[in-house]
This record gives structure tokens, C-alpha cells and sequence, in this order.
């Protein structure tokens, strides 16, 4: 992604700004799928009417997800969000591949 991501403000549904994108929805997505490649994934869809923003993660945050019950501190820890513009998501993902959707999600602050 490019360097320097901010978050529009005051944006419904909230939106980022990156410097090869332009403003887009921003979404979320583990470090495993930001550094790696060929890796398994799990996604929410975004649900922009709620400001809900789209999320992957991959297999071994899921591990730690189910390990856990649900999204610990310890399972967000082994995430380490960040933010991505939906381009840069789109780009990164297709690096790996999907296993499949969830409903509802993370809550990574």
C-alpha cells in the first residue's frame, strides 16, 4: 500500500486516502496476508450503511481466533490490523485464497 494512508474525516462510510487509490472505503486486513503470499483467508464483506468496514484474515490468525472464542486482545495482537484502502485490499487478496465468508467480525481498534 502506499505510504502515508489517512483517514478522510468525518466520511460516512468512513473512507481513507491513498496516494495510488485516491479516496476509497477503508478496510482491514491481518499482517500474515499483508507480508505474505499464497496464504488462506477469511472475509467479512463491508456494510457500508453501517460504517462497517471490509476484513480478512488469514488461517493462522483464525487458529488463534477460535483458540480464543472470539476477538481477544491476544487474537487482535496476532492481527496486528491495519489499514488498507479498498485497492490496495483488492491487490493484496488476490495474492492468496479465499476459504470463505463470515458474518459479523472483528472489532480490532
Amino acid at each position: 500500500m502506499a505510504e502515508g494512508p489517512e483517514q478522510v474525516a468525518e466520511s460516512h462510510p468512513p473512507t481513507i486516502h491513498c496516494d495510488r487509490h485516491g479516496v476509497t472505503a477503508y478496510c482491514l486486513i491481518c499482517r500474515h496476508l499483508r507480508d505474505g503470499a499464497g496464504l488462506g483467508y477469511w472475509a467479512i464483506e463491508p456494510e457500508p450503511e453501517i460504517g462497517e468496514p471490509a476484513q480478512a484474515w488469514c488461517e493462522g490468525c483464525d487458529a488463534v481466533l477460535d483458540a480464543e472464542q472470539g476477538w481477544t486482545d491476544r487474537a487482535d495482537a496476532a492481527a496486528d490490523w491495519k489499514l488498507y484502502c479498498a485497492g490496495c485490499y483488492a491487490d493484496t487478496l488476490a495474492r492468496h485464497e479465499q476459504r470463505g465468508w463470515c458474518a459479523g467480525g472483528p472489532s480490532p481498534e
